[in-house]
């Protein structure tokens, strides 16, 4: 019976997203939370969140500048650094 179980559970991880698992590997990987890259952003300056996301290791923050320009904001989910910081001022928000 336990070999049953464990080769059900066996088939299941198999059939799994590979996604799925990246995504869980990326959260453990963190030593940044989502509330610190938001502080980290903020400090940049975002005055207004859109979307953040963590992919590949970087907290990847988008949204709105006090002029109102577009930025793009991409963090090391480890260390805090800024890998990427893009003002768009050809779009506004």
């Amino acid at each position: 019976m336990k070999s049953m179980l464990a080769a059900s559970l066996a088939a299941i991880m198999l059939a799994a997203p590979a996604s799925l698992a990246l995504a869980d590997d990326d959260y453990r990987s963190s030593n940044i939370s989502k509330a610190e890259a938001l502080e980290i952003a903020e400090a940049r300056g975002m005055v207004r969140l859109d979307e953040i996301e963590l992919d590949d290791g970087e907290w990847e923050v988008e949204g709105c500048t006090a002029e109102g320009y577009e930025i793009e904001i991409d963090i090391n989910a480890r260390t805090g650094d800024v890998v990427k910081l893009e003002i768009d001022r050809d779009d506004r928000c």
